[in-house]
């Protein structure tokens, strides 16, 4: 399949949905959800450090984000989530960026309220397993964690995730002014589903 028809599938608008968890595409209509997030400095500075602004204008953030939901990944290289509980209450975001078509590989961030329900993020990070390496049948999943976010990286590696890195200083931190390091992780499709992954798809997906 060529990458101008692979770009077009319906499965890249479709919701993404298993268990507790439910991954809905980002468009206009979540505006006020994602304005919420921005205006949590935890969340912000929790997801991406360096985050963009985004409009104060709802209208304006709505176009933005409407426009943002019918790019293709040839466009940007990227796809964008709110993740909902199974009542679809939002509680955050997942993305998938700098996605490789040659490399059937992509960089995952995902940021979550820290009052989001138990088990929840776990959940995004599987359904978007099965989505990734399964449906798109791409190879490699790669993270970058910062240093200081012990709980993050924690999450991470008991996902399967392996250490690949340390870029020393990579960054600036916006808060105290010191250069923070960036843990590189990195997770193959044959290692997305070993046997303690399965036995929480089956407690949380199920």
């Amino acid at each position: 399949m060529s990458h101008l028809l692979w770009e077009h599938q319906p499965i890249l608008w479709s919701d993404i949905q298993a268990g507790i968890c439910k991954l809905t595409r980002r468009q206009g209509a979540d505006a006020e959800f994602v304005q919420h997030l921005w205006q949590d400095s935890q969340f912000v500075y929790s997801f991406h450090r360096h985050a963009a602004r985004i409009p104060q204008d709802l209208k304006e953030l709505t176009a933005i984000l409407e426009k943002e939901f019918l790019y293709t990944v040839g466009d940007n290289r990227a796809l964008h989530w709110i993740v909902r509980d199974r009542q679809s209450k939002p509680w955050g975001l997942i993305s998938l960026t700098e996605i490789s078509l040659m490399h059937k590989r992509a960089e995952v961030m995902m940021g979550m309220l820290p009052n989001a329900p138990t088990g929840l993020s776990a959940a995004a990070m599987l359904v978007l397993f099965q989505f990734f390496f399964k449906a798109l049948k791409f190879n490699k999943l790669y993270s970058f964690v910062y240093e200081d976010n012990a709980h993050s990286l924690k999450g991470t590696l008991h996902l399967g995730f392996e250490v690949e890195g340390r870029l020393r200083q990579h960054v600036l931190d916006p808060q105290t002014g010191t250069y923070v390091d960036l843990i590189q992780t990195g997770l193959l499709a044959h290692d997305a589903f070993s046997p303690s992954n399965f036995k929480l798809m089956r407690r949380l997906l199920a």
